[in-house]
């Protein structure tokens, strides 16, 4: 069930940015369009999900995900994602997407008051 809802999350941000491309109200672009905006205007370009970086100071694998426990200036932090191998001391980068509060992780049998549902995890070092 929570990997639903994680997934569910995901997939609604992700159609949710793609709308912001189409190209106006019932009309969405297809594959081979080319994007236009009216003569004098500026395409829209939709902003871009907020890169960030932590250090990982607890790492835990469950239902298809990893939860892992960050520290940036000073702040720990919870960040979830598709699975990635990482170890205590790793720089990770990823892309925010989602922010829930009192999130409750049935695999972990546990309540995060915030955690952060992310993409594009990955180890920087």
């Amino acid at each position: 069930m929570q990997r639903l809802l994680i997934s569910t999350i995901l997939l609604t941000v992700a159609t949710l940015v793609n709308a912001e491309v189409s190209t106006g109200i019932g009309h969405t672009m297809k594959s081979g369009d080319k994007a236009s905006a009216p003569a004098g205007h500026a395409m829209y370009q939709p902003p871009a999900a907020a890169t960030a970086q932590g250090k990982v100071l607890e790492s835990i694998d469950g239902a298809g995900y990893t939860y892992l426990r960050l520290e940036s200036a000073g702040k720990e932090y919870w960040v979830a994602g598709t699975s990635v191998k990482v170890k205590t001391g790793d720089m990770v980068s990823y892309d925010e997407n989602v922010v829930m509060h009192d999130f409750f992780s049935k695999s972990m049998n546990k309540t995060f008051n915030k955690i952060i549902f992310a993409s594009h995890v990955k180890v920087a070092n």
